[in-house]
């Protein structure tokens, strides 16, 4: 009997031992379940910044170089005052031919008035603008005018800054008619850089486009900056029209009086 006693006695403390651990892990697991553990939150996501958009109406433009101030060399750029009086007339010619909307009304009405009062004026800088191409290059001189006057009309109309120019125009063009006899070459010193703003606008708003579009594209790439020349979208470069294009665009015979070259 004794040697079964001591079996029973040793098989109830195996059975109380391992009540015991079960209970420890429960304890454990129940400690374990209650505890609060700090977990890192995963760094956010990177997120791509946008590409670059070139409104649709400028992807034609080319800006013109710009000198060492930063300014654009356009035709406007670097001329003498009178022949700043005849820019201003040709830009108000192309805003009376081209700006037909119901703000521009008065826009014929002021030109031809300014034709009229500024007459003295516009004979002066016409003659000093032949004057000076006479001088510089002999008997080749009405050639390279007409490419000249060409090249200004098709300045002023370029499309993409038609409502801003047109803008500009009416508010310049009744200026240009009252202007006192003698000061019309002061005025045009003010009138034409108004005139010439939209398209300036245009020309910092491409090449600022550029900028982006390279910083855009290196940031894509990892590497260094490409070629600016890449950053200019596909399509068809301004270009110059010949004169038949804007005598075509002349309203009906007798509204409008266009000063001879």
């Amino acid at each position: 009997m004794s040697g079964l006693a001591s079996r029973q006695t040793a098989t109830r403390r195996k059975a109380v031992r391992q009540t015991a651990t079960l209970a420890m892990v429960m304890i454990l697991a129940s400690c374990s379940h209650h505890r609060k553990v700090a977990v890192e939150a995963p760094p956010p996501a990177p997120v791509a910044a946008p590409r670059p958009v070139l409104p649709a109406q400028l992807g034609a433009i080319v800006p013109p170089p710009r000198a060492a101030d930063g300014s654009y060399q356009t035709i406007n750029h670097g001329i003498d005052p009178r022949q700043a009086m005849w820019h201003v007339r040709a830009a108000l010619n192309v805003a009376a031919i081209g700006c037909r909307g119901d703000a521009d009304a008065g826009l014929v009405p002021a030109y031809n008035a300014m034709l009229t009062s500024q007459r003295a004026a516009l004979a002066t800088a016409d003659a000093s603008v032949k004057a000076d191409f006479h001088a510089r290059l002999g008997g080749d001189w009405q050639n390279a005018h007409d490419v000249y006057m060409t090249q200004l009309y098709n300045f002023f109309a370029q499309p993409a800054a038609k409502a801003g120019f047109c803008a500009a125009a009416d508010q310049v063009a009744p200026q240009a008619a009252a202007v006192p006899a003698g000061g019309f070459e002061a005025f045009a010193q003010t009138a034409l850089p108004q005139l010439e703003a939209p398209f300036l606008a245009n020309y910092r708003a491409v090449d600022d486009y550029r900028v982006a579009l390279a910083a855009w594209t290196a940031g894509q790439a990892g590497g260094p900056q490409t070629e600016l020349a890449s950053a200019i979208p596909a399509g068809p470069r301004l270009g110059y029209a010949d004169m038949n294009m804007l005598i075509a665009w002349q309203p009906e015979q007798g509204a409008t009086r266009i000063a001879s070259r």
